[in-house]
């Protein structure tokens, strides 16, 4: 349970309602018996000096005549008389000639005191004034009357306050409290979802409340139906993985295997296309040989052949014989180069050969190709070294990096160039791990229209492609990162600026770990 019965009974609805509710009757308490106390105030002083003045009057014709014949005694008697009252607190007289009676009140309170002016009796039409007259009214007296009353309805007002919290405690906790207790304690049931009550859990009730547990219940019965349903897909999930992965593993094979039937058949017909000329080549000049040895053979059998004749032809055919020597010589350098290349890629074997020397192979295959493209390859290379590694893995590499600069690189474009570059570093010149060992440093760079940053990051994710459906399958740059990091024990990176190019750095160890994986026999575009 979330909570204990003793912090459900410190935190319950009920308690908050009864507090909040008498919290704001309290309030409202206070601000009536405050406004009450205000006008009681004003009423009780307002009725003594009502009372007073009501008594200075009896006495006024008194007190003239005493002051008047300065007669002490009967003042200080008519002063006392006024004292005597409830509602008055001091008396006292001053008179300019016969000086004052009574005892005065000296401080803020004097300002207080009601003031009455005594005239002469002899003159009493011109008002000739004798004296003045001070009267203090008494707030104990008014304070007491009104601590009395106020005091009683306070009393009142909190036995009213408790009789309805009593009440409201009672209504609220029947009606709502009970209520919410049975369905905060159906919530809290373990395994709720798991194993449901099927008992209802008000029934018969039909307000707001009734409504609410009613919703509730039948939520809870509809998550009990889903869980069922997920587990049930929990229990066939793996099998479900297992088969949807090997889906997945037979899709990406047969796009691999069709990108590499796409290359080899581009890589051949380009081969052939670029032997057709040494070839055409060799054909005319061995016609022209035959051209020649029939010309001599006939002379001689018509016993016309000259000296100088003779000559001529020798010197025809051993032009022609040179010819055919060059040309069928370049027709063996791009057998040569194609059929290592084929060899490299297809042994998986490891070997030690020269770095350099593998890459112009490379270009030397994809040459045919590049010609037909308005592109050219740059080249600066300076790793002239000799690796032990996985010539077939780094041959595949290079042309996967030229083939993706010229088809996404130059996109839109109609020139171009690619720069190739090699150098040789130390392992801890360039931040690796390890001791100082020689590491190779190949970048590929082109020129072109650069990639985003919101596909930087994605470039070596497999079947990530800007060209899904227009014969890009988006396994190019997946294959260079496996081809990279888990056949030559490598690392690559790429950066990259939208209309200044792309730039690929490669670093190759130039004696592979032994433990390096055998590299991927793929070949995509």
């Amino acid at each position: 349970m979330p909570f204990t019965p003793d912090e459900m009974g410190r935190t319950s609805l009920s308690r908050t309602f009864i507090f909040y509710t008498l919290g704001l009757f309290a309030i409202l308490g206070v601000i009536f018996i405050a406004i009450l106390t205000k006008i009681t105030w004003d009423a009780s002083h307002a009725r003594a000096i009502r009372v007073t003045e009501a008594f200075f009057q009896a006495t006024k014709r008194p007190f003239e005549r005493a002051i008047w014949t300065v007669n002490a005694d009967a003042t200080l008697q008519l002063i006392r008389g006024l004292e005597s009252l409830d509602v008055v607190e001091s008396v006292w007289v001053e008179t300019p000639d016969t000086g004052n009676f009574g005892e005065p009140v000296t401080g803020p309170r004097q300002a207080e005191a009601l003031t009455y002016t005594l005239n002469s009796p002899s003159t009493i039409l011109h008002k000739d004034a004798i004296g003045k007259v001070f009267i203090l009214i008494d707030r104990n007296t008014i304070s007491y009357e009104i601590v009395s009353t106020v005091g009683f309805i306070v009393t009142a007002i909190i036995l009213y306050l408790i009789l309805l919290a009593i009440v409201i405690r009672t209504v609220f906790r029947r009606l709502i409290g009970r209520p919410l207790s049975t369905i905060v304690n159906y919530l809290s049931t373990p395994r709720l979802i798991e194993d449901p009550p099927s008992a209802e859990l008000m029934p018969g009730r039909n307000d707001e409340i009734g409504i609410l547990a009613s919703s509730l219940q039948s939520m809870v019965q509809r998550r009990h139906l889903d869980l069922q349903k997920i587990q049930e897909y929990q229990t066939n999930l793996e099998e479900l993985v297992t088969h949807r992965t090997e889906q997945l593993k037979l899709v990406q094979e047969e796009l691999i295997q069709a990108d590499n039937l796409a290359a080899l058949g581009a890589l051949v017909a380009g081969v052939s296309h670029e032997l057709n000329t040494p070839l055409g080549n060799a054909l005319m000049a061995a016609t022209t040989i035959k051209d020649s040895t029939g010309s001599i053979h006939r002379e001689l059998e018509q016993k016309t052949l000259s000296k100088e004749g003779l000559e001529n032809e020798v010197e025809r055919i051993s032009q022609t014989a040179s010819i055919i020597e060059k040309t069928l010589g370049r027709a063996r350098e791009l057998v040569g180069n194609f059929r290592q290349v084929a060899v490299d890629r297809q042994s998986e074997r490891r070997r030690t050969f020269n770095f350099d020397h593998i890459i112009r192979e490379t270009l030397a295959t994809l040459q045919p190709t590049i010609k037909k493209t308005p592109f050219t390859i740059e080249l600066d290379l300076n790793a002239d070294e000799v690796v032990d590694s996985y010539p077939g893995a780094v041959s595949q590499l290079v042309s996967n990096l030229i083939e993706n600069a010229i088809k996404h690189g130059y996109e839109g474009r109609e020139e171009g160039r690619i720069k190739l570059s090699s150098r040789i570093v130390t392992q801890q010149e360039h931040g690796r791990n390890g001791g100082r060992g020689k590491a190779i440093v190949l970048k590929c760079r082109d020129y072109g229209v650069g990639i985003p940053d919101k596909n930087l990051k994605r470039v070596f994710e497999p079947f990530f492609t800007t060209k899904f459906g227009k014969g890009g399958s988006g396994l190019g740059m997946a294959i260079c990162y496996q081809l990279v990091t888990e056949a030559l024990n490598g690392t690559i990176s790429i950066s990259s600026t939208v209309g200044s190019g792309t730039e690929f750095t490669i670093e190759i160890p130039v004696s592979a770990e032994q433990e390096a994986r055998t590299p991927i026999r793929t070949k995509v575009h």
